[in-house]
């Protein structure tokens, strides 16, 4: 406990005011479904399978880097992403870089703290008498709860903040991030159900982080650090005219809805994500029986809702979806700021998926069932299209988070909402539990990019300025002279080239007089 609060004391020195307090966190108990009680439930065999085929993976060489996860230090994520960025990353030689790792960790910690104590959920390794893949950690861990898994939020979330400081190297990054979830089942030390919760939280603290004026001027001054020590990859790689020629948007109007992130920019779900499960496997299993139960709440208000949610995708439905969340009516008109932001961040979140779809191409539920969905309207146009991960989640779950970023307050509330939409593509039978879950995390990694691009930087602020009735920070931009930074006015507003009226502008970091 005193090792928490000297680290948070000393993230408030380096950062300037934090409001760091548990409550503030997002509450997985409040949008998260419970774990599965121990019993007989196709999630809790699913859990049960996946703890055994951990087990298996002890005598393979997977063990050493399970083993080498498992500790919950930053530098055991210090060390996981050094050979990654090609910079060693420790507390005395590199501090700004540590700081965030270290940062994520505790954060992770207050952040699974309530969903642990409420529900208690007995560890793998307890409830059968065995032994985990590193014995020495059992007891610290006995009686504390098992869901959400601490190690795969603070691994995912640690992911995400490194393809902010560097993104040229994003899929690498991600793709360890999510390993440190798949290295918990192997300890033994969590089962299935709580390493995905982990990762959802972890995405949720992300937002938070942003939300939180000093976080971005942390990844600053890391990427500052990175350049400054060496690093080999600190700056985003160029896109070459063939590939800025052959980027596409998703969007029904390519001529007035321009992504802040061409698709050349955005991560590769088919480089970082594990792909859907086989179908001889637990987790497809589990899959058949989310499908199945889904079907059973189509009559009901849950179904009736998946049905209506079906066509409120892009910003337009997105404010109807979540203006209640949100505590205030979202619209075109009534917040025109944040309108925009939605607009050109929700084409992203579909096409981040479209590498992983179109590589694994996996039957839809009712295709592969030949059955019929709750919505027949779309089942011939998405017939051959793939399943795998799911797009319209990862929209929801994308617009949630830039929702909870400008309104931390009603963050659960977005988060619960988001969880249910995604729910509606297995409750009409277009997508599998895998395919939302994942789509889920497509939307984080989306989400962390977007805060390298100063554009989309910009219209946050603007969109923040309109929620809070005026008053803004200006984002640190990260550039290679002051002189060349972009310009804001004091309403967060970019001017393009230099400003023509006399006046005080920001650049960089600095006011400056024009």
């Amino acid at each position: 406990m005193k090792r928490r609060l000297s680290i948070i004391v000393s993230v408030c020195l380096l950062c300037g005011v934090f409001s760091l307090y548990a409550q503030d966190v997002p509450n997985a108990v409040k949008f998260l479904p419970a774990p599965p009680k121990q019993g007989s439930s196709v999630q809790y065999i699913n859990d049960y399978l996946q703890y055994a085929w951990g087990k298996l993976q002890r005598s393979t060489e997977a063990a050493e880097q399970a083993s080498a996860d498992t500790p919950l230090k930053a530098t055991t994520y210090a060390d996981a992403f050094s050979g990654i960025i090609g910079l060693e990353i420790t507390e005395k030689t590199t501090p700004k870089l540590y700081t965030l790792f270290d940062y994520a960790l505790r954060m992770s910690e207050i952040a699974a703290e309530t969903p642990q104590s409420y529900y208690n959920t007995e560890r793998p390794y307890v409830s059968f008498s065995e032994h985990t893949l590193v014995p020495t950690l059992e007891n610290t861990y006995r009686n504390v709860g098992s869901y959400p898994c601490v190690q795969a939020m603070a691994g995912w979330l640690s992911g995400l903040i490194m393809v902010e400081v560097v993104p040229a190297l994003q899929d690498e990054l991600l793709a360890r991030g999510h390993a440190f979830g798949v290295s918990t089942l192997i300890s033994g030390y969590n089962w299935y159900t709580d390493v995905t919760a982990g990762r959802h939280i972890g995405s949720a603290l992300l937002a938070y982080f942003h939300s939180q004026g000093s976080f971005t001027a942390m990844v600053a001054e890391a990427k500052k650090e990175y350049a400054a020590k060496g690093g080999p990859y600190a700056t985003t790689r160029a896109l070459t005219r063939a590939e800025e020629d052959s980027t596409e948007t998703d969007s029904t109007d390519v001529d007035q809805v321009i992504p802040y992130l061409s698709v050349a920019e955005l991560p590769d779900g088919y480089k970082y994500l594990p792909g859907p499960p086989e179908e001889a496997s637990s987790v497809f299993g589990y899959d058949i029986s989310q499908h199945m139960n889904g079907k059973a709440t189509r009559p009901y208000s849950e179904g009736k809702q998946a049905v209506e949610d079906v066509n409120n995708g892009g910003p337009e439905g997105w404010c109807k979806i979540y203006s209640d969340a949100f505590g205030k009516t979202l619209s075109e008109s009534a917040t025109p700021q944040l309108f925009e932001l939605l607009k050109r961040t929700d084409p992203s979140a579909n096409a981040a998926t479209q590498t992983a779809k179109s590589g694994y191409l996996r039957k839809r539920p009712y295709v592969f069932l030949n059955e019929s969905t709750a919505y027949p309207a779309d089942e011939d146009h998405l017939r051959d299209t793939g399943s795998y991960p799911s797009g319209h989640s990862s929209g929801g779950w994308l617009a949630a988070m830039v929702l909870a970023e400008i309104n931390p307050a009603a963050q659960d509330a977005l988060y619960a909402r988001a969880y249910q939409f995604g729910q509606g593509r297995v409750i009409t039978g277009y997508h599998w539990q895998s395919d939302v879950d994942d789509g889920r995390l497509v939307a984080s990694a989306v989400f962390a990019r977007l805060h390298v691009d100063e554009e989309f930087l910009a219209q946050m602020d603007r969109a923040k300025a309109e929620f809070s009735g005026g008053s803004t920070r200006i984002n640190a931009v990260e550039t290679a002279t002051e002189a060349n930074a972009p310009v804001y006015n004091l309403q967060g507003i970019r001017v393009e080239g230099q400003p023509t009226q006399r006046g005080i502008y920001i650049q960089g970091n600095k006011k400056v007089v024009k």
